[in-house]
């Protein structure tokens, strides 16, 4: 299942030619069969490294960073030290992949949909996708190509999902939007934005409850994931590559930055702002309004901007009043 297409056969001298590199090899004409994360790349791909924080064992020969984080990957790999990193990745990731065209979509197979199912004559779903039984899809929605979708479930009115994999059991509310680009994009020179070509997914696991008005975004190089069994409020954004665990609970207006993870079990209240790259942990509570900026440990009760233990914060706030 793929939801772009690749531009294979991409050269090191490609890559010269778009990127701000530093360095320069010999062998300008060695190609490259991908661009993808360091986890999963494999010897003929190029990875990237943009923290200390995410630096993992690669099977990737080739690796762009900076110069900084470039003092700590082996030196048995060949690295390109770029002087505008997030950049050169937003410009490879543009090399590297598109969107498909109408005509790619429409050689795809018809979609195929399950038995006890109910369509509405107003609503799309576009080839390539496969659907499972009991499945309901309401007034003006649309399923995008390729989509998986499981049994029993439930698609409101005014929904739109695209390059999402979506499990058994689910109900999605009127009005929520599945699968769209993150706000993903760097700054060049002349300080125009470059935006990020999005490849990962949605993957909403089983038994999901999304209310009405809410957007998840597709992840970057990574996959959005929510875990089974957790419940989203009304008016909730899920920025792209955000993973949220099994049975949480999400209060409405709550948004979720960049990359950040959720564990199990944990309870977050209305109009709460979580930031980019914060790790939460299993069972953890966070009070409404309450802005997370660094990381919280399992079990802690937390609340107020920046989010701190719940005793700490009312025992400080006692003081000021008094």
């Amino acid at each position: 299942m793929s939801f772009y297409y690749i531009n294979s056969n991409i050269s090191l001298e490609n890559i010269l030619d778009i990127c701000e590199i530093e360095n320069e090899f010999l062998d300008t004409g060695r190609f490259l069969s991908n661009f993808s994360r360091a986890d999963i790349a494999t010897a003929s791909d190029l990875t990237f490294f943009t923290n200390p924080k995410y630096i993992v064992e690669t099977n990737a020969e080739f690796i762009i960073t900076n110069r900084k984080i470039s003092n700590l990957i082996s030196k048995s790999k060949k690295i390109l030290i770029s002087s505008n990193l997030d950049c050169d990745i937003a410009r490879i990731s543009n090399l590297f992949y598109r969107s498909k065209t109408i005509s790619e979509i429409s050689k795809l197979k018809n979609y195929d949909v399950g038995t006890n199912s109910y369509i509405s004559k107003n609503s799309t779903i576009n080839k390539g996708a496969t659907i499972g039984d009991n499945f309901f899809l309401d007034d003006f929605s649309s399923i995008g190509f390729n989509c998986s979708v499981g049994n029993n479930v439930i698609v409101g009115k005014n929904v739109s999902i695209g390059n999402a994999i979506i499990g058994d059991n689910v109900y999605i509310g009127d009005g929520t939007k599945i699968g769209q680009d993150g706000f993903g994009f760097a700054y060049s020179k002349t300080n125009s934005p470059i935006k990020i070509f999005h490849i990962g997914r949605v993957i909403i696991q089983n038994d999901v409850n999304i209310n009405a008005n809410c957007t998840i975004d597709k992840g970057s190089f990574s996959d959005t994931v929510i875990g089974e069994k957790t419940f989203i409020d009304n008016l909730v954004h899920i920025a792209h590559n955000v993973v949220i665990g099994n049975n949480c609970i999400i209060a409405g207006q709550c948004g979720f930055a960049g990359s950040c993870k959720i564990g199990n079990f944990v309870q977050i209240g209305g109009q709460t702002g979580i930031g980019g790259h914060i790790n939460i942990s299993d069972n953890v509570k966070i009070a409404a309004k309450s802005g997370v900026i660094r990381d919280i440990d399992k079990g802690q009760t937390v609340m107020g901007y920046p989010a701190v233990n719940i005793n700490k914060y009312l025992k400080n706030y006692k003081k000021l009043m008094a």
